[in-house]
């Protein structure tokens, strides 16, 4: 790029001499560049009333008007009587009052764009009085009222409920929706205490048993807050080592390490973030033998997490291993290789993949005519 210092103007290259031709007073007459003004005024003729004037109508028409009328007024109607400031001061009231259940109705809109989670309902203040122990749930559209939501010693009672049909029953779909519910009165009612964690605790072991890791994934991430609001309550240690082996689910690993590396001496010392942390570690090394290992040994419900992604962790290390082992390689080996109890159930999974064997015995791979995908 050129500075031109002739010009006065940046830019690439240089403009020139010629300088910008500024409208000066006095220049009515003349024309600029480039620029048609019209034919001259006559000396007869007498400035438009919506031209620039000289006298008392200079300006676009609106100038002093010759009639005695009041400020304020055009003919007879007058804009500045008490009543019609009245009135506008109520307009401008009612179209700034934001009432209670205008608030809420936004609150309720945002929380359902963000899966009705992320929305706390800090600056309203509602008490539920509906005692029914069991309650659909369905996705707010409008603010709901108190005869719609349930108080918290109510909330107690369902939650009782709901665990003991799940233990006579084990119907998900019906549990999962009633927790949803109880955890949609505690958003309401914006209670964040022990019983909050106690509910978002049971709604995510129960998701994992399902392996429903959508509704996991939402209990977990409101954990977070709760477990910061109520350090003592819960299992903080325990749900932080399942949201580590969520990690290696969704192949997060930024998130991952990110976590262990904030990890406090007292987390530390948990055997289940022990445990969570040795699973990372053997993955992101490419340890299968390690990591299949400790599949088998998981604690508590970390092995229903590891359920999720293991068979894509088995179809890795098969690749590597039929890439690796010339020309074949037992059945047997594969099997504790890959956390099997027995060569009868690896073969099931080997079906699958299609794999070659060196006889019909299927004791050994063919490693030279197997290839996996």
């Amino acid at each position: 790029a050129v500075v031109s210092t002739q010009s006065g103007h940046y830019g690439r290259g240089k403009r020139g001499n010629n300088k910008r031709q500024m409208f000066k007073p006095g220049d009515e007459n003349n024309e600029l560049p480039g620029v048609s003004r019209g034919s001259p005024m006559k000396n007869d003729q007498t400035p438009s009333k919506r031209g620039r004037g000289n006298k008392a109508g200079r300006g676009r028409g609106r100038g002093r008007n010759n009639n005695n009328n009041s400020a304020g007024a055009i003919g007879n109607v007058s804009f500045d009587t008490a009543e019609r400031k009245e009135g506008r001061a109520n307009r401008f009231k009612k179209e700034n009052m934001i009432t209670m259940s205008d608030t809420i109705s936004t609150m309720m809109e945002s929380a359902n764009k963000l899966g009705g989670e992320d929305v706390h309902f800090s600056d309203v203040h509602i008490v539920g009085t509906c005692t029914s122990l069991t309650k659909p749930y369905l996705r707010l559209t409008s603010a709901p009222t108190a005869d719609q939501v349930r108080p918290e010693y109510i909330l107690v009672k369902s939650l009782a409920h709901i665990m003991d049909k799940w233990r006579s029953e084990s119907n998900y779909a019906f549990v999962c929706e009633q927790l949803k519910s109880i955890r949609q009165d505690l958003t309401i009612q914006n209670i964040q205490n022990e019983f909050a964690v106690k509910v978002y605790e049971c709604h995510a072991r129960i998701a994992l048993e399902k392996l429903d890791l959508t509704e996991y994934n939402q209990c977990q991430t409101r954990l977070i807050d709760l477990y910061s609001c109520n350090p003592t309550s819960g299992h903080p240690h325990e749900f932080l080592a399942y949201r580590v082996l969520y990690y290696i689910y969704i192949a997060n690993t930024s998130d991952a390490i990110k976590s262990i590396a904030n990890l406090t001496p007292e987390q530390t010392a948990s055997e289940d973030v022990k445990f969570a942390v040795r699973v990372h570690a053997a993955w992101t090394s490419g340890n299968y033998v390690r990591f299949f290992k400790l599949y088998l040994v998981a604690p508590k419900m970390a092995g229903y997490i590891m359920d999720a992604y293991v068979q894509r962790e088995r179809h890795v290390a098969v690749r590597k291993l039929v890439k690796s082992y010339k020309p074949h390689v037992s059945v047997e080996k594969v099997a504790a290789l890959l956390g099997y109890p027995d060569s009868e159930t690896a073969l099931v999974y080997l079906d699958e993949l299609e794999v070659k064997y060196t006889s019909g015995a299927r004791t050994h791979i063919d490693c030279k005519k197997t290839t996996i995908e």
